[in-house]
């Protein structure tokens, strides 16, 4: 009997075969039985994605909270009443039809969008239906057709940096929210605040489940089950919660239109009332898109800190005031603060008229004797003003411990990187005294002592937000008002108050521009160099009327030229709100 050998050849292949039939197993059981809810270093869940992709939904409201302005409006999302469509009824006319009649819409133009869907959809019509109508089409008890509330979010070119934006991101979800996470209450597709109060009050705004129409579909795209379609709600009837802001939407219209018509570009404008620093407005310039949401030059500069120039100069004068220092002194403004001829010959004046015109040297001498006296005035001061290190309001909420209505907030700075010895120059101490060198404040901390001295010396923390809501509009969290001990004396306050309208007032003050208004201002300019930029940063920050203030506000221009474009906003603002208060006295 003849006996064949395996040609070696055919066995290497067979052994080929086989290791490659096991490794297709191995993998086959990698993803069928091992890890099919973490795939890959994706970390991917099959059975979720196969579901996904079997599950045909329309989501009317995706369960993130609502922000609502001072009374009571909608920020974020806005409400739509319309008709929900399901694929599979293009294969019915007899819905269609009786629809189309109902309507008095043109069934081929309803039919042409159904085709055309692929999922779910709310049917694109020139009107509104009515909540009559919505009755009525519910009545009818037909699968796959629904007249639905649908909430859709609103583009944010309105308070743009307040509101701030949304987005997905899996892995600040996975950080943030561990327990909804875990538990299927969020997903990779939940929205998260990515900056402003969306993202300040995302623990409160974040989904707790979406509002959905849910139906699954075979390989085809047919509906599995018949035509069963399910309403899948959150369990907890009293979410989402709303934040009801400090924002006021008429007068933040009127901010944005100032900033727009003055041409400012870079900067923005800083609104709080006077009697509880609640940010009342806020508008920051150039507006942001998805695309740079998190680039330097598109966030929101009003909670940026930049050099403030002179306004740093109310820090100086209540120094001076409290202490008793240069009070019946004259200065020789005829020089900067190196010792040389300046620009502007002012010639000799005392403390309020050096305050009025804005004469560097005299608070150059002022702070030198200031700082011999006591090294740490600038920080005191500052901090006594409301000025530094922060303006927002921060507090133990709920169950977390250090809550910020402004997380973007800057810190305020003084001297920055210098150490002691370089504080220690007479150069820097004048250069500092007069909101240079290494000062930087933001224009919320600026509004915010305003604020303060407009009311008598007390120091609040802004806000953004007065409470947040159960979705029936009970209060779940509320944010009382934060007020730190009035640090400086009431002679100061007066005589900072009497300076600050002399600005105005005297025909050589710097904010002069402001005298005719029918609000009557009170407040200080500002011009600072910033560095390696040619353009100046300008400031005014101020309060109206100056003699019952209501309001303290602030203007920025970071690219400042030969136009003064902050006091032509400044003065547009303070004229419309005072057309908008005239509207709303009782007749």
């Amino acid at each position: 009997m003849e006996v064949r050998l395996v040609p070696k050849r055919i066995k290497s292949t067979g052994i080929v075969i086989l290791v490659l039939m096991i490794l297709l197993v191995a993998r086959l059981a990698q993803i069928q039985l091992i890890s099919p809810g973490s795939f890959s270093s994706y970390d991917v869940n099959l059975i979720e994605e196969s579901v996904r992709q079997r599950t045909h939904s329309f989501t009317f409201h995706d369960g993130r909270g609502l922000l609502l302005d001072s009374s009571g409006n909608s920020l974020s999302a806005d409400k739509k009443l319309t008709v929900v469509l399901f694929p599979f009824l293009k294969n019915a006319d007899a819905p269609i039809k009786k629809l189309s009649a109902f309507l008095g819409v043109n069934e081929k133009e309803i039919m042409q969008q159904l085709i055309k869907a692929e999922k779910p959809f709310a049917l694109d019509l020139n009107k509104e239906i009515s909540l009559d109508e919505m009755k009525v089409i519910n009545s009818w008890k037909i699968e796959g057709l629904y007249a639905q509330w649908v909430s859709l979010r609103k583009p944010q070119v309105f308070a743009n940096h307040f509101i701030g934006a949304v987005g997905e991101d899996e892995k600040l979800l996975k950080e943030n929210y561990p327990e909804k996470w875990e538990t299927g209450t969020i997903n990779r597709t939940t929205r998260t605040g990515k900056n402003g109060i969306q993202a300040a009050f995302d623990p409160f705004l974040i989904s707790e489940g979406e509002s959905q129409y849910v139906y699954h579909v075979d390989r085809s795209g047919a509906p599995l089950f018949g035509l069963d379609v399910k309403l899948r709600t959150p369990e907890n009837p009293l979410y989402p919660l709303q934040v009801k802001t400090t924002l006021n939407s008429r007068i933040q219209q009127i901010i944005e239109d100032s900033i727009t018509d003055a041409g400012i570009k870079s900067g923005g404008a800083v609104l709080l009332d006077t009697e509880s620093s609640n940010v009342l407005a806020m508008a920051s310039r150039p507006i942001f898109t998805a695309k740079n949401v998190f680039e330097p030059e598109y966030q929101n500069q009003m909670l940026k800190a930049h050099p403030p120039g002179s306004v740093f100069k109310i820090v100086t004068a209540a120094a001076a005031l409290e202490s008793g220092t240069g009070l019946t002194e004259r200065f020789d403004c005829s020089k900067n603060i190196y010792g040389k001829k300046d620009e502007r010959d002012l010639g000799m004046l005392d403390l309020e008229e050096s305050f009025t015109q804005s004469c560097n040297s005299a608070f150059a001498s002022l702070a030198q004797k200031l700082y011999a006296h006591d090294s740490g005035f600038f920080d005191i001061y500052a901090q006594k003003l409301g000025l530094f290190p922060t303006a927002g309001w921060t507090g133990e909420v709920y169950h977390y411990s250090d809550f910020r209505h402004f997380p973007e907030e800057d810190d305020a700075q003084i001297w920055g990187k210098l150490n002691k010895h370089d504080r220690n120059a007479p150069l820097a101490v004048s250069q500092t005294a007069i909101g240079q060198l290494n000062v930087k404040v933001t224009p919320l901390a600026a509004a915010n002592m305003m604020a303060a001295i407009a009311r008598g010396g007390q120091v609040m923390e802004a806000r953004a937000a007065a409470s947040v809501l159960y979705s029936d509009g009970a209060e779940m969290v509320t944010f009382p008002l934060h007020k730190r001990k009035a640090a400086v004396s009431p002679y100061t306050i007066m005589k900072l108050q009497s300076m600050l309208r002399h600005v105005v007032t005297d025909e050589a003050g710097t904010g002069q521009a402001l005298a005719a208004l029918p609000y009557a201002v009170a407040g200080k300019s500002g011009t600072a160099e910033k560095d390696g930029v040619t353009e100046d940063v300008k400031w005014f920050a101020g309060y109206f009327p100056a003699q019952a203030p209501k309001y303290a506000l602030v203007v920025l221009d970071l690219k400042h030229d030969d136009q003064n474009k902050v006091l032509k906003a400044f003065s547009s603002m303070v004229k419309e709100i005072y057309i908008l208060d005239r509207e709303s006295l009782p007749r």
